[in-house]
């Protein structure tokens, strides 16, 4: 992983090295292992390395073609950059990078030589025959790529800071301001919360040449699924354990240490087990988990402690983070975060690669995924029941109701309510699953209600209601904003992050199969638990999925209210234009005395809008 930044003048002017140099310097953190600047005339190049592949000076960036026709700076990993190589063949490889591997595949294929890569990456090359520039995001945006049009130029850069530091105003984005209070919604489309600044879209590339952008999508998950409705429960998981062994063999290419970030679950367990399975049991590769300082929110410790046992290593590292750290964290945290962010998980995140970042181990290895392919949530089971009735009808939806009723150790009388509860998460787009209420209270000022910005549209590629429910997910709402995060906190501390399960092979088999095979007998992730059967103890692998439990709640109750109260108070947040500083005062009291335990999201929302607000607008 590292930290990229470019501009290109669109009228061919001279840039100053110092503009570059400043942006470089912005993404320092990413890059602890070394800088490169590549400079001509309307073009600049900047480069933060992290060395993973290949530690010597002849993996560094920006690298230069052999006929010094293509210039790149390339951010991520292409973890098939071995078969690749001996599949393009040629003149010898002047370094062990994958980087390397992105130029020759260019050279052979142009823009399609994006088919070819397996991995995460965000890079951008320069033809400099056709003055043109190609850049990318992949498929399911694990690595980011923000850019924007200022000056007539041309900027792009893997954190927005570092377009900041070019000169780009920092101005709020009321629309996306407006998406985030009302419907909580953080990154669903290529708009940030910073005007006139855009990412480009997971699957997608751009072009400039002569002065001209265009974006254009390369991947569109649709196009990718096949039809295995005719094979059975055991093809499905062997076939999922196979590619996912596959992901994970390519996924362990490092010349550095190599760790894994485990929370107890099935996702996080079953790659652990994998990975263990894959490397023969030959290594013991450290663990590292997260929890916080009250016994009531370290449940999953003998979850992994038993996954250490089950697999003969250690047991993992735990990392507390304490009510005292949020504020002392908060300011830090949004900067590296650069927008609103998911509350007490992303303050835990940080913490823990905090102390990763202490230790030898310089990748790690995520199961982040997982729900999204496998249909994890619960709030999935609404769609799953509609596609269930127009496919078979009252009597098999109503049997399906009760089995994920079971399951989960509902009555009779309220397992409807989990159909209607999913109903309402898959027409509300999602945002009812996170929003800890249904029902936000009324704080916006007059001003902003009335700007009335529409409502997000999504796409719906697939015939099935659970299909488009993940779609959504996976690439709109609820994955995005945790791979963000998980990018940002990871890079905070030089440390490289890896999504075995987002391997883009997996989520094309998994969007294949039908929803029966996801969903089935109750239990969701269905393929993913029967793959998972024979490599963990049965008490990981089939017990209902255990949300994460974080003292939020609790803590704006009591140990954060003095933090809290201070900056809902404050000057700078009754001057904002968005808020009605009285009634949220209102409702943060009704809060404190537990009329309204279930607003914790909200108080989050208008806390952390008021937290980037300081952190970038008022500078």
């Amino acid at each position: 992983m590292c930290g990229i930044a470019g501009i290109i003048d669109l009228k061919n002017r001279g840039i100053n090295p110092a503009v570059i140099k400043k942006m470089t310097d912005a993404l320092a953190h990413r890059g602890p292992n070394g800088e490169g600047i590549y400079v001509e005339k309307g073009l600049a190049l900047g480069h933060r390395r992290l060395s993973i592949l290949d530690v010597s000076a002849a993996g560094n960036q920006p690298m230069i073609s052999d006929d010094g026709a293509l210039v790149i700076v390339h951010n991520g990993e292409i973890y098939n950059y071995i078969e690749l190589k001996k599949r393009l063949g040629g003149r010898p490889y002047r370094s062990g990078t994958d980087t390397e591997a992105i130029l020759r595949a260019y050279e052979r294929r142009g823009e399609k030589c994006l088919e070819d890569f397996n991995g995460i990456f965000a890079f951008a090359l320069w033809d400099k025959k056709r003055k043109k520039l190609f850049a990318a995001r992949d498929r399911l945006g694990v690595k980011p790529f923000y850019y924007a049009v200022y000056g007539g130029r041309f900027h792009f850069a893997s954190e927005i800071k570092a377009l900041l530091a070019a000169g780009v105003p920092a101005k709020p984005n009321d629309g996306v301001i407006y998406d985030y209070l009302t419907r909580g919604y953080y990154d669903h489309g290529e708009e940030t919360f910073f005007d006139g600044i855009k990412q480009l879209m997971p699957g997608c590339a751009l072009t400039i040449e002569r002065g001209e952008m265009k974006i254009f999508r390369y991947w569109r998950l649709s196009d990718r699924v096949s039809d295995f409705s005719g094979k059975s429960a055991s093809w499905a998981s062997a076939r999922f354990l196979e590619i996912l062994s596959d992901a994970v063999r390519i996924q362990l290419r490092s010349d550095v240490p190599v760790g894994i970030s485990v929370s107890g679950g099935l996702d996080s367990s079953l790659l652990a087990a994998v990975v263990n399975q894959v490397s023969g049991g030959q290594k013991n590769f450290q663990l590292f988990h997260f929890t916080y300082e009250s016994g009531d929110y370290d449940r999953e410790i003998p979850y992994v402690n038993l996954l250490a046992k089950s697999l003969g290593w250690e047991k993992p590292a735990v990392v507390c983070l304490r009510h005292r750290d949020v504020p002392e964290l908060a300011e830090k945290v949004m900067r590296h975060e650069e927008q609103p962010f998911p509350g007490m998980p992303t303050f835990a995140w940080h913490k823990m690669y905090s102390e990763i970042g202490k230790t030898r181990t310089v990748v790690t290895l995520e199961g982040h995924g997982g729900d999204e392919i496998g249909a994890g949530y619960d709030y999935y089971a609404g769609a799953f029941l509609l596609d269930i009735l127009k496919k078979y009808g009252m009597k098999r939806m109503t049997a399906e109701l009760r089995l994920l009723a079971k399951v989960r150790g509902l009555s009779e009388r309220k397992s409807p309510l989990f159909f209607v509860n999913g109903l309402v998460a898959y027409f509300r787009g999602g945002v009812s699953a996170d929003a800890s209420s249904f029902a936000a209270p009324d704080c916006l000022s007059d001003e902003f209600k009335r700007a009335g910005y529409p409502q997000p549209r999504f796409e719906e590629s697939f015939r099935s209601f659970l299909d488009n429910f993940q779609y959504r997910d996976l690439l709109h709402t609820k994955l995005p904003r945790g791979l963000r995060s998980m990018d940002r906190e990871s890079m905070a501390f030089g440390r490289e992050l890896r999504v075995p399960l987002l391997d883009h092979r997996l989520v094309e088999f998994a969007f294949s199969l039908p929803v029966e095979q996801r969903i089935r007998g109750g239990s969701q992730r269905f393929f993913m638990r029967e793959a998972a059967r024979k490599l963990l103890p049965k008490i990981i692998s089939h017990s209902p999925k255990r949300s994460l439990p974080n003292p939020q709640r609790a803590w704006f109750q009591k140990e954060l209210r003095p933090w809290i109260w201070s900056v809902l108070s404050s000057r700078s947040f009754k001057s904002r234009k968005y808020f009605n500083q009285e009634k949220i005062l209102r409702e943060y009291q009704n809060y404190i005395h537990q009329k309204n335990p279930a607003n914790a999201f909200h108080i989050w929302q208008w806390l952390s809008v008021e937290l980037w607000f300081r952190a970038f607008i008022d500078e």
